[in-house]
């Protein structure tokens, strides 16, 4: 008797996890349209076309990996449909400025000045998640403040040429040369900021700031054209003075037989000979009204086989041939504003 009780025991513990797994059950089968996770619908805003810009704000688009990749996006958007609109209305006018603007040269300006804008009085009109690595937002700003802030540094630029005009007026010649070519090329620079503003303002007077950048240009060619050379030395230099006259001429300068009103040249050489070698000293001064303004000492070295003739005749070849390659500037201490 107590053998079977001990064996319905062992039979037991084993048909105890038969039991359970039986009273399990089975899974109900499940369609897979029912355990699908339904994808969130991307905003109609996201993927639609953005809100027309209107006659007081402008709107830009921005998908990026976080919020402020995106309304940075959004940003340059705005700028990048701007600049093309811009670019745009400046190819259906018209516009010559003193004939040294051309299309393209303008075109890329305003490409340039355009991308540079950072527009600060914007505000995110909405935002979404699209998913762990995307993020959309829609921008606005308000083109009033941004066309006021444009104006403002319009102004500040010209205050700035006016008093830098105003510290070269009784600088030398060859100052006042390079500085004017200077400031009518800064000035030349806000020929996109206007366009930009025009396009923003429709009152804004485009042609008044137009003409502003022509003044400027202007009193850089009358500049120009009071810049006169009058080159002069001793017998023994010349050689040399014949190539700065050709360097100068080749180069759309004036040189002119007076030194009245002229920036003078003057040259001096001196020679040392010892044994095969030849030493020449040129020494350039470059003086306005008196006053030295420029000038270098050079020093030359050339083979010497008993003919000075010979020898100044090579070193004034290999003068020129250095002039060619540095330029008159580094090599005499002209100080002369090529660009």
């Amino acid at each position: 008797m107590q053998s079977r009780k001990i064996i319905f025991k062992i039979v037991l513990l084993f048909l105890i996890p038969f039991i359970f797994v039986g009273c399990g059950g089975s899974t109900p089968s499940v369609s897979k349209k029912e355990v699908s996770v339904v994808k969130k619908q991307r905003p109609s805003w996201v993927d639609g076309a953005l809100p027309n810009d209107t006659q007081r704000y402008m709107y830009g688009l921005g998908i990026e990996s976080d919020r402020q990749k995106a309304i940075k996006a959004a940003l340059s958007d705005m700028v990048s449909k701007l600049g093309t609109t811009i670019e745009s209305n400046y190819e259906s006018n018209d516009v010559v400025i003193n004939n040294s603007y051309t299309n393209s040269t303008v075109k890329n300006q305003i490409k340039t000045e355009v991308s540079k804008i950072k527009i600060n009085n914007y505000k995110v009109v909405k935002s979404y998640k699209l998913s762990y690595r995307e993020f959309a937002v829609l921008v606005e700003t308000d083109k009033l403040k941004l066309v006021n802030g444009l104006k403002d540094t319009l102004k500040q630029h010209k205050r700035e040429l006016e008093q830098k005009s105003k510290a070269i007026k009784n600088s030398d010649i060859l100052t006042r040369y390079n500085k004017k070519k200077e400031l009518a090329k800064e000035a030349k620079s806000m020929i996109a900021e206007i366009f930009i503003i025009s396009e923003l303002d429709t009152k804004f007077d485009k042609q008044k700031e137009l003409d502003y950048i022509t003044k400027k240009e202007d009193e850089a060619l009358e500049e120009e054209k009071n810049l006169k050379f009058y080159v002069r030395g001793t017998k023994k230099s010349e050689k040399f003075v014949g190539k700065i006259k050709n360097y100068l001429a080749q180069n759309g300068y004036v040189v002119t037989n007076s030194k009245k009103d002229a920036v003078n040249v003057v040259l001096s050489i001196k020679d040392y000979i010892k044994g095969s070698i030849a030493v020449l000293t040129l020494d350039v001064k470059v003086i306005e009204k008196n006053n030295r303004i420029g000038g270098k000492s050079i020093v030359m070295k050339e083979r010497y086989n008993g003919s000075k003739q010979s020898v100044y005749k090579n070193a004034a070849i290999h003068f020129e041939q250095d002039m060619n390659t540095m330029g008159i500037n580094e090599l005499i201490g002209l100080n002369l504003n090529k660009d």
